[in-house]
């Protein structure tokens, strides 16, 4: 039973911290904003914890997992600017 409560819980946070900003985004005014803000919070630490650990991979000498992770973070970068100005740079 904790294991389902556990499931719901790490769901319901999903909804909230990913789901309602990316839906805020398509709206106006204050939600919009609030949705960009929240959304590029998610991204900022999504961003500093791969761009974290794919230095430390790289470091330890597993060089395929630091640029996969670091990837992964430009692509953090990619969205946040996606975020607040409607399109990808270059497009």
């Amino acid at each position: 039973m904790n294991a389902l409560r556990e499931w719901l819980i790490l769901g319901l946070a999903a909804l909230f911290l990913v789901a309602l900003p990316v839906w805020a985004i398509n709206q106006s005014g204050v939600v919009k904003l609030a949705g960009q803000i929240v959304l590029t919070l998610v991204l900022l630490v999504v961003l500093g914890a791969t761009g974290l650990f794919g230095y430390i991979c790289i470091k330890a000498q597993a060089k395929k997992w630091g640029i996969g992770l670091w990837i992964i973070a430009l692509l953090s970068i990619l969205a946040i600017y996606w975020v607040w100005f409607g399109h990808l740079p270059l497009l």
